[in-house]
């Protein structure tokens, strides 16, 4: 499906029972230190899935586990279906999943579009024989892809950024610069580390339009890792909240702000 179609496609969020990704009783281990110790939970279908936690609480080693970057010495985890013994991270971008980083990580001598065509490069059928001539098939291959680029632009409003090498922009734009590369992936399953960490409140709440539009529109489902509470509240369908590298709560958003372990863990209470 192009951008465009997916964009003007139906509105209405189709969050579902179905699960597309569970994790179960995963350990991971670094050296002595336990980053995250049996922790289970799942990602259903089209929701927004917050994860949260105190500093420390192994918030991003989890996504890291997900996404293949680190490997779990105990638990598994099923992806579509399939469990995995040992995920990398260009397979798991070839079976659906996209990843921003809690520091924004992007090439800063690129143009805004140059950086969210790398989001495209797994989509490309012309071998790196033709993308190095840009003749023949691969630069058909390439208009294709820089068409599908563009309405991601248009659709993250930052059509005025478009040719800026993405090293001299503030922050805020540089985080959605980095969304719209991950969206260009086209993934089923998105995961966002603090993906506002670092903004005032008017970036904040554009971001939170995105990422809403973004799930709403497109179908994705994301895992969301936020420390602003008021954002996890607004956004999320449910949300799982590691302490210490354990897991504590899961539920609604209602259900784990009213939770006393989840309270103690954030007022410092419990230690």
């Amino acid at each position: 499906m192009s951008a465009t179609a997916a964009i003007n496609s139906a509105d209405t969020r189709a969050v579902t029972n179905e699960v597309l990704l569970a994790v179960e009783n995963v350990t991971l281990r670094f050296g002595g230190v336990t980053a995250i110790n049996g922790v289970s939970f799942d990602i259903r279908k089209g929701e927004i899935r917050a994860i949260i936690g105190p500093n420390g609480a192994g918030k991003t080693s989890m996504l890291n586990c997900i996404n293949g970057f680190y490997h779990p010495q105990e638990g598994r985890i099923t992806y579509k279906g399939e469990t995995r013994q040992r995920m990398r991270p260009h397979v798991a971008a070839s079976q659906g999943i996209a990843r921003t980083f809690q520091n924004v990580a992007l090439f800063n001598g690129m143009t805004t579009l140059d950086n969210i065509m790398t989001g495209r490069t797994l989509k490309m059928s012309a071998n790196i024989f033709w993308q190095m001539l840009r003749l023949g098939p691969a630069l058909a291959d390439e208009i294709k892809h820089r068409e599908y680029c563009e309405e991601i632009i248009d659709f993250l409003e930052i059509e005025a950024i478009r040719k800026t090498p993405v090293g001299r922009l503030p922050y805020g734009l540089q985080k959605r610069v980095e969304l719209a590369r991950a969206l260009a992936m086209q993934p089923d399953l998105l995961l966002l580390d603090e993906p506002m960490a670092g903004m005032n409140l008017e970036e904040k709440q554009d971001m939170c339009r995105f990422i809403i539009d973004v799930n709403k529109t497109f179908g994705t489902t994301i895992a969301l890792i936020e420390h602003d509470m008021g954002v996890v509240m607004d956004l999320s369908d449910r949300v799982v909240v590691l302490e210490y590298g354990r897991k504590i709560a899961d539920g609604t958003p209602d259900e784990v702000k009213s939770d006393q372990k989840v309270i103690d863990a954030y007022l410092g209470v419990s230690h």
